[in-house]
C-alpha cells in the first residue's frame, strides 16, 4: 500500500488511542482491515516515529496531545478541510494583493485554491504551502527563510520573524490546533504560534482556517485572542455554543456545509 494510506491508518490508530487510552495490536488488522504484517509495518513506522510505546502486545500514545507530524494531519478531516480552503480562498478580493500564508494541513488548501491567482503575492513560512502554491507557476511566492521543523515541514525562527516583519500584508490566512473564546487560537509549537502572531500584526485582514475537531482544545501557545481575529471559517459540526460565543467576541465565523456522512469517524467498542 502507499504512504498515504499507510498514513491514514496511523492516523487511525492515534485516534482510537486519544479515545480508549491503549490498544491491544491483535485486534488492529480487523479494525483497519488489513493482514497482521501490515499492521506490524504501521506499529513499527509510529514507533520509530516516537508517536507510539508498545509492551506486550498492546500501544499506547507516546504523548497525549501531543502535535503530529503533517504528513498524518493531512488525512484527517480531509474533506472540511478541502471545503474550508475552497471557501477561505474566496474571500480573497480579486485584485492585485499581498498576503500571508501560514504552513499546516488546512491552510494547504488554501493555497490549493489560490495556485491560480496570477494578482497575487503569497509570502509564507510553510515549505508545504509554498509547493501548493508553485503548482501552476502564476502566484508570486516569497519564502521567509529560517529554521526547519520537521513536524509541520514550516520554517521557524528569527530569520522568518524579521523576513515577515518586513512586509504589510493585505490578508493573513493562518491555522490553529485550538479553538476557544477564552483562551483564544493557540498551537502546540511556540515557535510556530509566534510566526502566526506576526503574520497576523502585518495585515489588514486576519483569517484563521481550522477545523472543527480543533473546537474546544486548548494549546500552550497562543496565536491570538478570540476578539482580535475578523473571521474564522470552520465546518458545520463545529460546536454551536463555542460559535455563538466566538460571534459575541465579533468574529465572524462561517461554516462550510459537512455531510454527516463524511464526519469524522468515531470507533465505538462494546
Amino acid at each position: 500500500m502507499n504512504d498515504r494510506t499507510r498514513d491514514a491508518r496511523i492516523s487511525l490508530i492515534l485516534t482510537l488511542l486519544s479515545q480508549r487510552g491503549e490498544l491491544q495490536v491483535r485486534f488492529l488488522p480487523s479494525i483497519l482491515g488489513v493482514s497482521g504484517a501490515t499492521v506490524r509495518r504501521d506499529v513499527a513506522v509510529m514507533e520509530d516515529k516516537g508517536l507510539i510505546r508498545r509492551s506486550y502486545g498492546k500501544i499506547a500514545a507516546a504523548r497525549r496531545g501531543a502535535e503530529l507530524p503533517v504528513s498524518l494531519r493531512r488525512s484527517q478531516n480531509t474533506e472540511a478541510k478541502r471545503r474550508i480552503g475552497a471557501l477561505a480562498s474566496s474571500l480573497i478580493p480579486s485584485r492585485p494583493l499581498t498576503m500571508a500564508l501560514s504552513g499546516g494541513s488546512t491552510v494547504g488548501f488554501v493555497a490549493r485554491s489560490l495556485a491560480g491567482r496570477p494578482d497575487l503575492t503569497v509570502v509564507t513560512n510553510g515549505l508545504d504551502t509554498a509547493t501548493m502554491l508553485m503548482a501552476r507557476q502564476v502566484v508570486k511566492v516569497v519564502v521567509t527563510g529560517g529554521t526547519a521543523s520537521p513536524l509541520s515541514n514550516d520554517l521557524v525562527g528569527r530569520t522568518a520573524e524579521k523576513s515577515l516583519r518586513s512586509f504589510q500584508f493585505d490578508f493573513a490566512v493562518v491555522g490553529a490546533d485550538g479553538v476557544s473564546p477564552e483562551a483564544g487560537f493557540t498551537r502546540h509549537s511556540a515557535r510556530g504560534a509566534e510566526i502566526d502572531r506576526i503574520m497576523l500584526e502585518q495585515a489588514e485582514h486576519k483569517i484563521i482556517v481550522a477545523d472543527s475537531s480543533k473546537f474546544g482544545k486548548v494549546h500552550h501557545a497562543k496565536i491570538a485572542d478570540a476578539g482580535s481575529i475578523q473571521t474564522l471559517v470552520t465546518d458545520s459540526h463545529a460546536n454551536a455554543e463555542i460559535v455563538a460565543s466566538l460571534r459575541k467576541f465579533g468574529v465572524t465565523t462561517t461554516l462550510v456545509v459537512i455531510p454527516s456522512a463524511v464526519k469524522t469517524n468515531r470507533i465505538r467498542f462494546t
